[in-house]
């Protein structure tokens, strides 16, 4: 009897916690859903800001020196990681954490500084030797549109006053909910968009809209490339947050099944304890009645 018991509190116990990660899987999905609908809209907004900023590029002064558009030595170079906001996602945490070191540790330039964003991502890079300019383990996906222009404005104001000559950004690209994968991006300076470079003129010229700028196209750019810097970022955010939701929903998929495998192992010990007591008392009761 006693056999049997603790399997009944096994079996409550695994039941109780399939309860828990199906409960999790569920919020997953949900908030799946709604990231990928936001990294929709946020790539068409992008895509026709881009459009937008590099018709700007092709009509300014052949003097015309912009401090986003000018390379300079890469004495100082800055990293903005993004990385996950909770645990129970699988293996997402350290495989991002794992590529920004590597990308980091690579880095030719003599000073590498950095700027974390996500609870995880801080908590591992505390532990390391490098430059931590700052930090945002309170930054998500559901106030990176109010704290982000401060966060950009830093970011973007370490470039300027020159205290770096490059900012490369780090977080897990959303393909789907099947495939993502860490990426590194250079934000600043901006450089010429590769799939178009690689175009001749007249397909360039197909490819990209034609505007009519007012005011002048110098001072619309001042004004536009930080915008589009700080969307850049939002976007990041936003697609970091979809790709853990994806990673913590298979997760926990993977969680309920085998919780429910290891219930159906322990209904079947039950099963067979049950029978075995059964009939070692229907033995006792028989050897009872012969003697």
């Amino acid at each position: 009897m006693t056999a049997l018991k603790d399997i009944k509190q096994k079996i409550r116990g695994v039941s109780t916690t399939q309860q828990i990660t199906r409960a999790m899987k569920m919020m997953s999905t949900a908030r799946l859903g709604r990231a990928m609908e936001q990294i929709h809209l946020t790539r068409s907004y992008i895509a026709k800001l881009e459009q937008i900023v590099y018709s700007l590029r092709d009509q300014m002064p052949p003097n015309y020196r912009h401090p986003f558009l000018t390379p300079r030595p890469v004495k100082a170079a800055a990293f903005v990681i993004i990385g996950g906001e909770r645990g129970l996602c699988g293996g997402f945490n350290i495989e991002l954490n794992r590529f920004a070191h590597s990308i980091v540790e690579e880095s030719e330039a003599p000073n590498k500084k950095l700027i974390v964003i996500g609870k995880k991502a801080v908590k591992f890079f505390a532990k390391k030797s490098f430059e931590i300019l700052q930090n945002y383990e309170d930054l998500t996906v559901r106030n990176a549109a109010e704290e982000l222009f401060d966060v950009s404005a830093f970011i973007f104001g370490q470039f300027c006053d020159k205290k770096v000559d490059e900012i490369n950004l780090i977080y897990t690209s959303f393909i789907s909910p099947t495939r993502k994968y860490p990426v590194v991006q250079k934000l600043l300076p901006l450089t010429p968009l590769p799939e178009l470079e690689k175009k001749p003129e007249v397909e360039k010229h197909q490819i990209r809209l034609s505007f009519d700028f007012t005011p002048a196209p110098t001072q619309i750019y001042n004004e536009l490339v930080p915008r589009y810097m700080r969307h850049l970022l939002h976007r990041a955010i936003i697609e970091s947050s979809a790709s853990e939701q994806s990673a913590r929903m298979a997760a926990m998929t993977s969680a309920t099944d085998r919780a429910q495998e290891i219930i159906d192992e322990l209904h079947l010990d039950f099963n067979r304890n049950r029978q075995a007591l059964i009939t070692r008392e229907i033995a006792e009761v028989i050897s009872g009645a012969e003697a």
